[in-house]
């Protein structure tokens, strides 16, 4: 366990979001694991102090993962991370927590170029989220995408028309998903090639201004299941993904070690 004593340590990391059960940082980053399940490689993204980095470095290469397995056999694999720490204030100080920890794939956007806003929607001041599926080759071409569900934070949405505007943002997401490219697979890591994304698009108008606190209404349209995969593999939770972020379906990087809520 280590205490880091002072704020000063902490506040020079990075910016950090004051919340009111601790200061909490993002920090983002790559991992290689072997196919024993030990960490092998850890980068990390996010710009932190010496120190800190020193801290979340240690911890990480520390941790057990399931073998990942390739046609039954464990081999090598990469996967970002993203890590939650909080500090908690102590009587020596603050001490570093991990408060969340999730993986994802591994196929960077080469080009996301973003879906045209409709104009029907933009004249009546309509805005709104789209999650939208994408299939993805060996080569990093999208074969095939789906719009899986569409919502409407901060507003409450007749049935009739989330219908309607919500098929316009839909088919310009869709549209725009078509020509997206991502990374071509690592072949020496026996990538898989057929990769399912999530990736959320946002549409905003200036009335689209979240409220600063209290109750709010939040409208969204039916989930559609993804055609191409199985009824298995429907289940994703995409709550902590912001506009332009990815979610690979398709990953299989399991954590063995106890990270949450343990001091660095």
């Amino acid at each position: 366990m280590k205490r880091i004593l002072g704020l000063a340590l902490w506040a020079m990391a990075t910016t950090v979001l004051a919340q009111d059960a601790g200061l909490r940082l993002p920090v983002n980053g790559e991992i290689g694991i072997d196919p024993t399940g030990a960490v092998f490689d850890y980068r990390i993204d996010t710009e932190l102090t010496p120190e800190v980095k020193s801290l979340v470095e240690r911890s990480v290469r520390q941790w057990k993962f399931e073998p990942v397995l390739r046609d039954g056999k464990a081999t090598h694999a990469k996967a970002r991370v993203h890590l939650t720490l909080i500090a908690r204030e102590v009587t020596e100080g603050f001490q570093l927590q991990v408060e969340d920890v999730r993986f994802s794939g591994y196929r960077d956007a080469v080009s996301m170029k973003p879906p045209r806003y409709p104009k029907q929607a933009a004249i009546n001041g309509v805005g709104g989220d789209v999650l939208v599926a994408v299939r993805v080759d060996a080569s990093g071409k999208v074969i095939d995408a789906v719009a899986v569900q569409t919502s409407w934070p901060y507003k409450k949405v007749a049935a009739k028309a989330a219908e309607k505007w919500g098929a316009l943002l839909e088919t310009a997401s869709v549209e725009a998903a078509r020509d997206w490219t991502f990374e071509p697979v690592d072949t020496a890591l026996h990538e898989q090639g057929d990769t399912t994304l999530i990736v959320p698009i946002s549409y905003r108008m200036n009335v689209d201004r979240p409220p600063r606190e209290g109750w709010h209404y939040e409208s969204a349209g039916p989930a559609r299941p993804i055609p191409w995969l199985a009824p298995s593999r429907q289940a994703f939770d995409a709550s902590g993904l912001k506009d332009g972020e990815v979610l690979a379906l398709d990953y299989s990087v399991k954590l063995k070690t106890h990270v949450v809520g343990t001091a660095l």
